[in-house]
């Protein structure tokens, strides 16, 4: 880079205009042709780790002099401090860019005893550029995107959601470099993905009951969340939906002057009666009864 002017991360970001930024933390965003041409007109060093994966098109970064090429289903990731020019990419370049913050990226890896002794400090401070099997780009892609949309949207324990998200990101890197089976089923990871479900489905319960909703949205099978969420607390998926929901109706019932129509409205029951039904197998008494 011409100049060695050190960028933060939200420093950075604002240079490129991103949206999705939490502090001076992480963002992260789409990669196309356009951003990638904003991040060739940014002079300096940056003090966070950046990750990328690319989905179709090619790119040329250099990092520390030495020239990088990408390709549909590539990893890179860059660390802080080294020399990094975006040099070029094809007009259908396609992909995610995940910006992480070096002190809160470092300090995931020292609170987790396998990444500790995997990712020790040489491996830290180099680049990673790895070849993605199709199964491991879209798990890698479907977490990025998680990022972006728990950035983006209202969440109570934001931070501690985040957390345990770069968590799984460092996780998949570990298992990829390490050409491993995924240490997912480690109990701690089981424990990083049981916190983010009650997470999402505090704040969708209302709208969305499918498990596949947030098994989507964790970039895991449907089967697998089922398995950890009963493993790991001993209730359901559903169980814990359907407490949720009954807990939110006795709430409205008691505290507001909602009508029976109107509460299954907000509760996205399909009518009243199918609202009544929930809530008698649920108290043993009907929404009226206990309003009472």
């Amino acid at each position: 880079m011409k100049q060695q002017r050190i960028h933060n991360l939200q420093d950075f970001a604002e240079k490129i205009a991103l949206q999705s930024v939490y502090g001076a933390m992480v963002a992260s965003t789409s990669l196309n042709a356009s951003l990638f041409e904003k991040l060739m007109e940014v002079s300096g060093v940056v003090n966070f780790y950046a990750l990328i994966v690319l989905t179709n098109g090619e790119a040329e970064v250099t990092i520390c002099g030495q020239k990088t090429y990408l390709r549909r289903n590539t990893f890179l990731r860059t660390s802080p401090l080294q020399a990094v020019q975006v040099v070029r990419c094809s007009p259908d370049m396609v992909g995610r860019l995940l910006l992480i913050e070096s002190t809160f990226y470092d300090s995931i890896v020292s609170d987790d005893a396998i990444l500790r002794d995997s990712f020790a400090l040489n491996i830290l401070e180099n680049h990673v550029l790895i070849e993605l099997s199709e199964d491991a780009m879209k798990e890698l892609v479907g977490l990025f995107s998680q990022i972006e949309r728990t950035i983006v949207s209202p969440h109570t324990y934001k931070k501690e959601l985040l957390n345990n998200l770069v968590h799984l990101c460092q996780i998949h890197v570990n298992e990829l470099l390490a050409h491993q089976p995924c240490t997912l089923h480690d109990a701690q990871h089981k424990e990083n993905i049981f916190k983010i479900f009650i997470h999402l489905a505090s704040n969708h319960f209302k709208q969305e009951r499918q498990i596949s909703f947030y098994a989507n949205h964790l970039s895991i099978s449907s089967t697998y969340l089922s398995r950890i969420v009963k493993e790991v607390s001993g209730n359901t998926v559903n169980g814990y939906l359907q407490g949720f929901l009954y807990t939110e109706a006795c709430k409205l019932l008691r505290m507001t002057d909602l009508t029976m129509g109107e509460i299954a409205e907000e509760l996205h029951f399909s009518d009243q009666a199918a609202f009544s039904n929930f809530f008698k197998q649920r108290a043993g008494i009907s929404p009226k009864a206990y309003r009472k």
